[in-house]
């Protein structure tokens, strides 16, 4: 374990899991957000959100935002998947037979930006396809284009500096504008019938008393566009790494559309929706999901800012430099890693024959500890339903050669210029 130097920050890279464990766990409160480098492109974005912050504020946004992901949530994400499922199945049914491809990572993206959508906000489809591609979708490109040109960030003569401006400044009125009204329409009794998370969020607030002013819409606005971050990025890049898998080996594809076939017996709009017990039951699509994960690990990094002196697995670190959690390599601790081979998360399977007290930290794309990610159970109930429902109505075959390559630079990673594909 050797420190090294990043432009002028000094780290260390990890990848060993008892290493994971000390800085997701045991000692987590030394471990701070690293903000000043690998965050700092996003921050317009998440600014002071769950994901960035520490210390008091981390706990008390923790407090306010975990409850809305509970149970309720987490039932009215089957139907809204379901939904989603449909809507792109309607589009996929034009191409089929055609010859003509359709750029999967690109409608995983559209369709589970409207899950999330629908979810946080009871947006509707078109309302999602409006604002989203328009607003969100740019300004996250720019950002994970500053992660490697830095200057990006600081120099107003680029016309895309403006653009970004403009764009935050329009996506933040849109959902400040819109937690106004749905505010103003509580204090008047008008409740809705179906609460999303925005409503749990409120309800929260409600509670503890918080008065309504416009640091408290600020950082709401945050919360949000954390949610819409985490609720989209990770499921698009799972949902288009778990498809080209299963274009290119038929057993697979056949033992998710056998689980699909008893958990949606008849696959039509008007069929009627499992409980979410039934989809939980969908063991060997959820390996699928999470083999996706492990292989492709679409965040491969993860990074923090050592606040005081600490010593992982025998070596001292110096406070003030910045550790890299390399899940990627932490997913490579596998047998032959690069093969893709879901039945190492089935009973019994490689994953759980891995020691007690390492085993957590073996698969880590939603971190582990006080800090893992909260909406990890809605992001794969989600796609075990996109791709359950998917498999079983149609055949994707790849439509270029060479197919697969890992993109270089966009987090979550995704496949170099899309996953394109004919639909039979």
């Amino acid at each position: 374990m050797r420190l090294r130097r990043v432009f002028n920050t000094w780290g260390v890279c990890i990848k060993d899991p008892a290493a994971l464990r000390r800085v997701f766990q045991t000692n987590q409160r030394a471990y701070e957000k690293d903000l000043a480098l690998s965050y700092h492109p996003f921050l317009p974005i998440l600014g002071s959100g769950l994901v960035t912050s520490d210390g008091e504020l981390w706990q008390k946004q923790r407090l306010l935002i975990g409850p809305a992901l509970r149970t309720g949530i987490l039932d009215d994400i089957i139907p809204i998947a379901k939904r989603a499922v449909d809507r792109l199945s309607d589009k996929l049914e034009t191409r089929r037979g055609t010859g003509v491809a359709v750029d999967l990572e690109e409608e995983f993206r559209l369709l589970t930006l409207q899950v999330i959508g629908d979810a946080v906000l009871s947006l509707d489809p078109e309302e999602c396809d409006r604002v989203f591609p328009a607003l969100y979708l740019p300004v996250m490109e720019e950002a994970n284009r500053r992660v490697l040109r830095p200057y990006r960030m600081y120099l107003p003569i680029l016309p895309e500096w403006w653009r970004f401006q403009r764009k935050m400044r329009a996506l933040n009125s849109f959902l400040i504008n819109y937690f106004r009204g749905r505010w103003q329409a509580r204090q008047k009794g008008m409740l809705r019938a179906r609460k999303d998370i925005l409503d749990r969020v409120m309800d929260s607030i409600q509670e503890t008393g918080e008065t309504w002013n416009e640091a408290l819409e600020a950082q709401l606005c945050y919360e949000i566009k954390t949610f819409l971050l985490a609720g989209h990025e990770t499921s698009a890049a799972m949902l288009t790494w778990s498809c080209f898998e299963l274009c290119q080996d038929p057993h697979i594809l056949g033992q998710v559309r056998a689980e699909a076939a008893a958990v949606f017996p008849q696959s039509t709009k008007d069929s009627p929706l499992p409980v979410r017990r039934e989809v939980d039951g969908m063991v060997y699509t959820l390996a699928v999901l999470k083999e996706a994960l492990r292989k492709y690990s679409v965040v491969p990094v993860v990074t923090r800012k050592l606040a005081s002196d600490d010593t992982i697995m025998g070596h001292k670190l110096p406070a003030g430099i910045m550790v890299a959690c390399v899940l990627q390599g932490t997913h490579n601790m596998y047998k032959d890693p690069r093969v893709f081979r879901p039945e190492r998360f089935l009973p019994d399977g490689e994953y759980d024959k891995f020691n007690e007290a390492e085993r957590l930290y073996k698969f880590v794309p939603f971190i582990q500890g006080p800090r893992n990610c909260l909406g990890q159970y809605l992001a794969l109930l989600e796609a075990r339903v996109v791709l359950s429902l998917l498999a079983q109505r149609f055949t994707f075959r790849l439509a270029k050669p060479g197919q697969g390559e890992r993109h270089p630079t966009v987090i979550p990673i995704g496949p170099v210029d899309g996953m394109h594909v004919y639909v039979e």
